[in-house]
């Protein structure tokens, strides 16, 4: 697992809290400090920095505006923290590989939090650059009522830091009926308004990007803004228990895309 994300948003202020400790006690681990860096791209290079060092059972949170001031409303860099032994260049052409050995089961991975007033949310995470030639299938049943905002959260990392943008279609699952297409961007955290679309409690919306893969959230805020929500949802292999699941994924994506092809 090499990185840790480090998002944002125009609604809400991110973190990530790092915790140098292994996730379970039945893998060889190393035990050791590590050197904390941050990366981000600005479209043309991975800007690189160096955050210190974490030592051993140590934890540490470390807020977006620290590292990267700036952005616009729909998609701002995503930062990408990662445990090193060697340094960085101040500017990299390519993402660099990890040089620790990480858990498996599960995963080692890092609080991923959004902050707003006194309200918090978070999720454990990591991510890894996601193949150019990627798409997208979701459906996202996280719409909330009542005097709260909502929006679709979408996270894309590739090893490549040249920005690109494509367009996430958006569907209604029941009808298939073609809603909007909205552009999202490459290395970054994208957020998408979802309420001026009315959206019913027994409608579900469809998210699909034919072109670009990445985490999929729903991000809501109370208007009051004292309560925030985030939920990702799975793709589509999660589903599969036994066999060759990432067969069935592509399976399920080629038959919902032909079907909201033919809908359009």
């Amino acid at each position: 697992m090499p990185f840790f994300p480090l998002a944002n948003t125009s609604k809400s202020s991110g973190y990530c809290t790092l915790h140098n400790y292994p996730p379970n006690n039945w893998e060889p681990i190393e035990q050791c400090q590590k050197f904390v860096w941050a990366m981000y791209s600005d479209g043309k290079n991975w800007i690189t920095k160096n955050l210190g060092q974490l030592g051993i059972g140590e934890s540490k949170t470390y807020n977006y505006s620290d590292i990267y001031q700036g952005g616009d409303e729909i998609a701002q860099p995503l930062i990408l923290l990662q445990f090193r032994r060697t340094p960085l260049a101040k500017q990299l052409s390519v993402l660099p590989d990890h040089e620790f050995t990480y858990n498996k089961i599960p995963e080692w991975r890092s609080t991923v939090g959004f902050s707003l007033n006194d309200a918090q949310t978070s999720y454990q995470g990591e991510i890894n650059p996601f193949p150019p030639k990627a798409s997208l299938l979701t459906f996202h049943p996280f719409i909330q009522y009542f005097e709260v905002n909502n929006y679709f959260l979408f996270l894309n990392v590739e090893k490549s830091p040249v920005f690109r943008e494509e367009e996430i279609e958006i569907y209604e699952g029941n009808s298939k009926k073609f809603v909007d297409s909205i552009k999202i961007k490459n290395n970054s955290a994208s957020l998408i308004p979802l309420d001026a679309y009315h959206f019913s409690a027994d409608q579900l919306p469809v998210f699909v990007c034919r072109s670009m893969a990445g985490i999929p959230f729903g991000l809501a805020v109370s208007q009051n803004k004292r309560m925030l929500s985030l939920e990702h949802t799975h793709p589509p292999a999660s589903f599969a228990v036994h066999g060759e699941r990432f067969k069935v994924q592509g399976e399920i994506k080629r038959q919902w895309f032909n079907i909201l092809n033919a809908e359009e």
